[in-house]
C-alpha cells in the first residue's frame, strides 16, 4: 500500500469512477462493450447490473457499421433512460483506434480494457479453455461496469507524428536485422570462415578482422567489391587495391595481402553455388542500403519533431541519445495527459509477477514480468534504462543494491520505475544540469 493516503481502494482512478456514477441507479448506467476484430466488431449493450439491454450483434468496419452501432446505442439510451453511457473495448493492435476516435467525436468517451485483464477475468469466471466472441464481450462489459480500464486519449499533432514515425522506424530496424542475418547467411556459403561471431569459434580461430562485421568498413567493402574467395585467392595485392579504389574505397598493401592470404586457406565452395549466392547477396545488400537510408530519414524527422516538445530536455542527460528520447516521447505522448510519473510507468506494464502468501515469500523469483501494458513504451523505457545505468552512477548503485535482495529481473524493473520518476521530474522542471535521487543527493 502506498504511503500516500488513499480515498478509494483503487486510488484516483477508482475515485473518479465512483464520482461519475454516484447517485445514479445502476439500471440507468448503460455499458457498451465492444470486442474488436480486424474485419468486424462484436457489440453487447447492458446496464451496470449486468442485465443485457441489446443482445450481442456484429458490425462491419465501414461507415455502415459505425452508423449501426450509433443507432443501437441511441435506441438503448432512449429505452433505458440512461444517464451515463460507458463504452469499453480492448486495445487490439491498431484496429480499435479508428472506431474509438469516431466514438469520441459523438462525443462518447471510450475506456480501454486491458487484454490481460480480460483474460484473467475469463479465468475468474471459470472459462479457462473457452474462446468465444460473446464470452470476450461479456468479460469486457463486466470489467467496464466495475470501473476498470483507462480513458482513451488518442495522440494528435506532433505526438501523433512522433508515434507513427517511430513505429515505422522500429519495423524498419527489424527488417534491417533480418537482412543483415540474411547477408551473413549468404557469406557462410560463399566465403566460409569470413564471419566468425561466436565466442567459442573466436577462441578456436583467429578472425580476418577482430572488429564486429557490421562495424568493420573494410569487410563490408570487401563483400561489395569481391566476395568470391576463388577470385580473391588468384589476385595480387595490387589487383585488390585497384578493385577497392575503383569503388572509391581505401585499401593498403598490408591489408590487401592479409585478405588474399585468408582467402587462400578457405575450403572453397562449389563455383555454381558461389555464383548464385553472389547474385542474391548483391540484391540483399542493395535492399539493406535502401532500408538504412530510410531509417536515417525517419531519424532525422524524429529529431526535428522532438525539438518541438518539452522532452527535448532529456537529450541533455548523459546516457540518452536523441533517438532514445524521441522514442520515449512517441511512446509516452503528450505529458499533459499525466499527473505524475507513476501513471506513465503503469502504462508500460512493467509489473513483476508475484504470488507470495504466508511464509512463502519469494519476492518475484522465478516469475516473469506481467506484460499487460504498452509494448512500445515498455521497450523504450528498458532501452533507455540500459544506457542510463552506464552513465548515471546512482541508478547503477540502486540496481546493485536491489540485486542483493531481489531477483535480477525484479531489480531491473524497480530501477526502471525509479528512473521514470527522476526523468519525469526533469521533464516537469525543465532542468537537466544534474539528476538527483532525492534532495541533496547528486546523480
Amino acid at each position: 500500500m502506498s504511503r500516500k493516503r488513499r480515498t478509494h481502494l483503487r486510488g484516483k482512478r477508482g475515485q473518479a469512477f465512483a464520482d461519475q456514477i454516484r447517485g445514479i441507479p445502476l439500471d440507468r448506467i448503460l455499458c457498451v462493450s465492444i470486442d474488436v476484430h480486424k474485419y468486424f466488431h462484436v457489440v453487447m449493450i447492458h446496464n451496470a447490473l449486468g442485465e443485457i439491454v441489446t443482445p450481442t450483434f456484429e458490425i462491419d468496419i465501414f461507415q455502415t457499421g459505425f452508423e449501426q452501432l450509433c443507432r443501437a446505442i441511441d435506441e438503448a439510451i432512449a429505452r433505458t433512460k440512461a444517464q451515463v453511457v460507458l463504452t469499453g473495448m480492448e486495445p487490439t493492435g491498431h484496429y480499435f483506434e479508428n472506431l474509438a476516435r469516431h466514438l469520441r467525436q459523438r462525443p462518447q468517451p471510450v475506456t480501454l480494457i486491458n487484454s490481460y485483464a480480460v483474460r484473467k477475468n475469463r479465468d475468474q469466471q471459470m472459462m479457462h479453455h473457452e474462446k468465444d466472441d460473446e464470452i470476450d464481450t461479456a468479460s469486457i462489459g463486466d470489467l467496464l461496469r466495475r470501473g476498470e480500464g483507462t480513458p482513451f486519449k488518442p495522440a494528435s499533432g506532433v505526438y501523433l507524428q512522433l508515434q507513427h514515425l517511430d513505429r515505422v522506424r522500429l519495423s524498419k530496424i527489424k527488417i534491417r536485422t533480418m537482412l543483415q542475418n540474411q547477408v551473413l547467411g549468404h557469406l557462410d556459403r560463399i566465403f566460409p570462415g569470413l564471419v566468425i561471431i561466436a565466442k567459442e569459434a573466436k577462441a578456436r580461430y583467429t578472425p580476418l578482422f577482430a572488429t564486429d562485421f557490421w562495424k568493420c568498413q573494410t569487410l563490408q567493402h570487401l563483400i561489395r567489391v569481391c566476395p568470391d574467395p576463388r577470385q580473391l585467392a588468384a589476385m595480387s595485392p595490387q589487383d585488390l587495391i585497384d578493385a577497392f579504389h575503383a569503388h572509391h574505397y581505401a585499401m593498403g598493401p598490408i591489408t590487401a595481402a592479409k585478405i588474399i592470404a585468408y582467402a587462400q586457406k578457405v575450403l572453397l565452395p562449389d563455383a555454381e553455388l558461389i555464383a548464385i549466392r553472389c547474385e542474391l547477396l548483391a540484391h540483399d545488400l542493395a535492399l539493406l542500403e535502401a532500408v538504412e537510408g530510410h531509417i536515417a530519414q525517419l531519424e532525422d524527422r524524429l529529431r526535428t519533431l522532438l525539438a518541438e516538445t518539452p522532452y527535448q530536455i532529456w537529450v541533455k542527460l548523459k546516457g540518452l541519445s536523441d533517438i532514445q528520447v524521441a522514442s520515449l516521447a512517441a511512446a509516452i505522448g503528450d505529458p499533459a495527459n499525466y499527473s505524475y510519473a507513476a501513471q506513465v510507468f503503469r502504462r508500460s506494464g512493467l509489473v513483476s509477477g508475484r504470488d507470495d502468501s504466508g511464509i512463502r515469500q519469494r519476492k518475484g523469483k522465478g516469475k516473469r514480468v506481467v506484460k499487460v501494458g504498452d509494448v512500445y513504451l515498455r521497450r523504450a523505457l528498458m532501452n533507455a534504462l540500459a544506457t542510463l545505468i552506464l552513465h548515471q552512477p546512482v541508478l547503477q548503485q540502486y540496481l546493485n543494491k536491489l540485486r542483493k535482495s531481489k531477483p535480477a529481473g525484479v531489480a531491473r524493473v524497480a530501477t526502471a520505475r525509479r528512473a521514470t520518476g527522476i526523468l519525469w521530474a526533469t521533464l516537469r522542471d525543465q532542468q537537466a544540469k544534474t539528476l538527483i535521487l532525492k534532495k541533496g543527493a547528486a546523480m
